[in-house]
């Protein structure tokens, strides 16, 4: 077997799986609600996506985890690895072959999702919808569902069970979007932040706590959104008010290369380490 093979061979598996139609219906069935909802307040179709992304920076994680928590433990958990790693494969073939496979479901939901709303956005809104701000918005949701499905199978390989993979997963959840954008008003990295930043006498200034906050995968994605809306930001007041207001424009945080760096190196980064810890795992 080849890391092609496995790959393969694991998105046939998956595509069947109801949890796989349910990842890509709800998805593609969400996006189409607010691009929808939208058409009858705005007449530009890029305004919508600045809701989707909104949107789909908070949830999109959650969506696309039953792809990915149990690419790896759940074949450890139910012993199918024995039958797997016994075939003429390398571990590193295994792991990746697992990432790319369902890396390419989640890629798939994203194209469905983003062709439905693009649909929507031809037939409903007054503005026709600028292929070119689609285009951007679409290899942003790739990136974005590059890196957690990088972070999630890097976990998966990291455990050895079912209950673990999915603590694990859910955890990096909170860890990564809520808890280091800050909606926990008391539980979150700002407050943290501004906590330390008090016993140590020193001010943390508003750049430096969203420089904080691009550094995890879900902001960043949401950083990076900006280039969709280049030459309209001051069309509408909630485009302005996000990428105008929340920091100078020669941060490190409002470039866009930095923005995606952060993603992949989330993604692949996570790879790497889940991959370090299976090659040494005892699979027996």
């Amino acid at each position: 077997m080849s890391l092609r093979t496995v790959a393969r061979d694991d998105f046939t598996n998956a595509r069947r799986s109801y949890a796989v139609l349910g990842v890509v219906g709800v998805f593609t069935a969400l996006v189409a609600l607010i691009v929808g909802m939208d058409s009858g307040h705005h007449p530009d179709f890029y305004r919508a996506l600045l809701d989707v992304s909104f949107f789909l920076f908070l949830v999109f994680p959650i969506i696309v985890a039953p792809l990915a928590y149990l690419a790896i433990a759940g074949d450890r958990d139910g012993g199918a690895i024995k039958y797997v790693m016994g075939l003429p494969n390398t571990r590193a073939e295994y792991v990746f072959g697992k990432l790319v496979s369902r890396l390419g479901v989640a890629l798939a939901a994203v194209l469905v999702g983003m062709l439905v709303a693009l649909a929507i956005g031809f037939a409903s809104y007054t503005n026709a919808p600028a292929l070119d701000r689609f285009a951007k918005f679409t290899g942003l949701m790739l990136l974005f569902a590059f890196s957690f499905i990088g972070i999630y199978v890097g976990i998966s390989a990291v455990t050895a069970s079912r209950s673990r993979a999915m603590l694990g997963v859910f955890g990096a959840y909170f860890f990564l979007v809520p808890f280091w954008f800050g909606f926990l008003p008391v539980v979150g990295l700002p407050a943290l932040v501004n906590t330390a930043a008090d016993l140590l006498g020193v001010n943390v200034s508003s750049d430096t706590q969203s420089f904080i906050r691009s550094l995890s995968p879900a902001t960043a994605y949401l950083f990076s959104t900006k280039i969709v809306y280049q030459g309209v930001h001051d069309t509408y007041p909630m485009i302005a008010q996000n990428f105008e207001g929340a920091y100078t424009s020669d941060e490190l945080q409002a470039q866009f290369w930095f923005n995606a760096l952060v993603m992949f190196v989330w993604g692949a980064g996570s790879m790497l380490v889940g991959y370090l810890s299976f090659r040494r795992s005892e699979l027996g």
